[in-house]
């Protein structure tokens, strides 16, 4: 990224150093989106067979997103 300063008639380009990686927020919505998956695929198993444990497929969704 370029950016120009002005000092009187002079232009002055500096270049600005831009990290690369992900931020805590992305990270943190990376996540969510995972516990959704994860808690959507549980559902779906739970209505499939409803004699199912809700929590226990949460989990293992939850794992299977985390590896994926």
């Amino acid at each position: 990224m370029h950016y120009y300063n002005t000092m009187g008639d002079y232009k002055i380009k500096k270049e600005t150093e831009v990290e690369v990686g992900k931020t805590d927020t992305e990270e943190e919505l990376e996540d969510a989106g995972d516990k959704i998956k994860a808690g959507a695929k549980a559902f779906g198993k739970k209505v499939a067979d409803p004699d199912k444990d809700l929590e226990n497929e949460y989990q293992k969704e939850k794992i299977k997103e985390k590896v994926d």
